[in-house]
């Protein structure tokens, strides 16, 4: 077994565990679900085809595949957007109107995709590394700022608390890591690779400060700014 294939036993267990915790939430769901919400199965699904097939992206040259990159994160996560809602009123996980939901979005989705791209660049990323990051970004979200992940910890579930955990790796994974495996990584990455890449916690830590900066750009700039251009109605959330 080379280094790639140990590189992705843990990863392939995260999506196991993750498609566990999302096959376990549709048969016991209480609240809202979107009308699109298997869009979100067939994404986990591209995942695991992809990662069974083996085999390396579509090599590009530099810029064809960084434009690339940046599209293909942004058109899945909408993709898993339309599977979110808030009420069932509306598609969208950031308000309970779709219009509303999906411009507010743009400014979360288009950073993470640069940010990503980034941090693939720079650190010579390839699915696994991303996966990683997407993991760490994923934290921001469960941990402060919906505190879903967070109040499952402290209601002493931990069994439910490491599904849950790996089922937001697998979501975020679905647009920050998916390109990846659609892509050849090499054709994105810049200079020469490093000696060692880098280990598992550094990227989740490095995907949690980036997500947790760019939740904060959105909440104080882009999502007032949005809601003023576009005459956007209330936010409940």
């Amino acid at each position: 077994m080379d280094g790639q294939s140990r590189a992705l036993w843990p990863i392939c267990g995260t999506i196991a565990l993750g498609i566990v915790f999302l096959l376990l939430s549709l048969g016991n769901a209480t609240g809202p679900r979107s009308p699109l919400w298997s869009v979100e199965i067939v994404t986990d699904l591209v995942i695991v085809a992809l990662l069974a097939r083996g085999g390396g992206g579509r090599w590009l040259r530099a810029w064809p595949a960084a434009l690339a990159f940046v599209v293909l994160s942004w058109g899945l996560g909408m993709a898993y957007e339309v599977t979110l809602t808030v009420d069932g009123s509306g598609i969208g996980g950031v308000h309970p109107q779709t219009r509303a939901s999906f411009l507010l979005a743009q400014g979360d989705y288009v950073m993470i995709a640069l940010a990503t791209l980034a941090l693939v660049r720079l650190w010579h990323l390839d699915f696994a590394g991303a996966f990683w990051v997407a993991l760490g970004m994923s934290l921001t979200e469960g941990l402060i700022f919906t505190g879903v992940l967070a109040r499952t910890i402290a209601a002493g579930a931990p069994g439910w608390a490491v599904l849950m955990l790996a089922y937001y790796a697998l979501a975020y994974a679905g647009f920050v890591a998916l390109p990846l495996l659609v892509l050849a990584p090499q054709s994105l990455w810049r200079g020469p690779a490093p000696p060692r890449g880098k280990p598992a916690w550094k990227l989740v830590l490095a995907g949690f400060g980036l997500a947790l900066v760019i939740r904060l750009i959105w909440g104080l700039g882009w999502a007032p700014l949005a809601t003023w251009a576009f005459a956007l109605p209330p936010n409940p959330l």
